[in-house]
């Protein structure tokens, strides 16, 4: 998967933590790659932002990211 600069912080980790859970419980196909897999280490790493963090870098795209990302921004 594509290198990705997003970064979910403190700040942001509630933000992003609806919205990964939003997607998940709309798309039965997201992420594309292994989404039963992926959404049941979501249950085990949505704890923290370090945690989110790695689960991203493994199961989303590029084009996933830039979705998450501005999904954090227009949280703010």
């Amino acid at each position: 998967m594509a290198t990705r600069n997003t970064k979910i912080t403190e700040s942001s980790y509630e933000a992003a933590r609806e919205y990964l859970q939003r997607q998940l419980e709309i798309h039965s196909w997201w992420p594309t790659e292994q989404p039963g897999l992926a959404r049941q280490e979501f249950k085990l790493m949505q704890g923290d932002p370090r945690a989110l963090n790695v689960w991203c870098k493994k199961w989303l795209d590029s084009g996933q990211m830039r979705q998450l990302s501005k999904a954090m921004q227009n949280h703010d």
